[in-house]
């Protein structure tokens, strides 16, 4: 992994936490430097205004960490209050993934809900954040 790729998490509010939660999918990658990746936000605006099916985003750290960055934690701030809803961070490295369900940095309120070797869409079937 030697560039650091973004993907947006879509499914649908109430939905994806009941059941079959393989209906979200990731979409709309996106590279950037090694370690930085920008994305077009006006589209992650236009969708979630349009549909409101952003849970949150995946993203890979080729150093190998796991742990949200500061540009992570600072830029999910951003989408949670633009949002006004928790979303989901989920790093992955070469080998694992973590997943972070992400309320509020300022106060601190992001944990890690989920670790193992990747499969990023079982994590949606043990938390109903947003039923």
């Amino acid at each position: 992994m030697k560039k650091e790729i973004c993907y947006i998490m879509l499914g649908k509010q109430g939905a994806y936490f009941i059941g079959d939660v393989y209906r979200g999918r990731l979409v709309k990658k996106v590279t950037g430097k090694p370690a930085l990746v920008e994305f077009d936000g006006q589209w992650v605006l236009d969708r979630e205004e349009k549909k409101g099916d952003i849970l949150g985003f995946w993203h890979t750290h080729p150093d190998g960490t796991l742990k949200p960055s500061e540009r992570d934690l600072r830029t999910m701030q951003a989408w949670i209050s633009c949002f006004d809803k928790p979303l989901f961070c989920v790093i992955q490295n070469t080998s694992r993934e973590t997943a972070y369900l992400v309320s509020s940095i300022k106060h601190k309120k992001w944990q890690a809900v989920w670790s193992k070797k990747p499969f990023v869409y079982k994590i949606f079937r043990h938390f109903g954040v947003y039923s």
